[in-house]
């Protein structure tokens, strides 16, 4: 299912890229700085249960043009409870909570290489270096003691597509293959621990953000 989004997202990128350019050289305008989230990472992430999104992510992306050929992105994310699950349900059986509350944050860095001929940075395709380290907790509200802590860190190379345009929308792609790390601690009984164990793997990162550019 990921690989589908990511050729449906490079392919919208592709058809789009043409008139982006022309609307781009008409208008004369240049852009440097963008700023840019999604929304969507509210449904889930950057922690789950195999296929089940344990936290939500609030995040918000800015980048700067250094050069004509290369960008600094940074990001900084809230990390709060998944708006689409409950997670009284991954409690252990037997368990006596009642709720549970999730607080934590992320931070992110690219550095993007663009690579496309006629358009200058922050616009057009790139690669370069990701980097993400992510921490979270998860308590019981009825008892601190009974807790997970999680934390993911990933160091990723990655190809992207980033579309301005001459209204200063910005849509920014990107794909690729890293490592990520993760790793879980789990305190009392009231969440099952065979269900947050730590893991090192390879990993093929994806995103997509909305945003403005100036």
């Amino acid at each position: 299912m990921k690989k589908l989004f990511v050729l449906f997202f490079i392919s919208v990128a592709l058809l789009f890229a043409s008139q982006t350019v022309q609307s781009q050289e008409a208008s004369g305008k240049e852009y440097k700085f963008t700023i840019k989230t999604n929304p969507l990472s509210a449904l889930g992430g950057p922690f789950w249960v195999v296929v089940i999104p344990v936290t939500g992510e609030y995040k918000v992306f800015l980048e700067s043009a250094v050069s004509k050929k290369s960008s600094i992105q940074v990001g900084a994310s809230y990390i709060g409870p998944s708006i689409l699950v409950n997670l009284d349900e991954l409690t252990s059986e037997g368990g006596e909570v009642s709720g549970v509350k999730t607080g934590g944050f992320r931070g992110q860095a690219w550095y993007k290489m663009f690579i496309s001929r006629d358009l200058q940075a922050p616009e057009g395709f790139y690669i370069g270096p990701h980097f993400s380290y992510a921490t979270a907790t998860i308590k019981s509200k009825d008892n601190e003691n009974d807790k997970i802590t999680g934390t993911k860190l990933h160091i990723n190379g990655v190809i992207g597509y980033q579309m301005i345009t001459s209204g200063g929308f910005t849509l920014d792609i990107f794909t690729g293959m890293g490592f990520v790390s993760r790793k879980y601690t789990v305190s009392g009984t009231s969440f099952d621990q065979e269900e947050f164990k730590s893991k090192n793997s390879v990993a093929i990162p994806f995103g997509v953000s909305f945003g403005y550019a100036f």
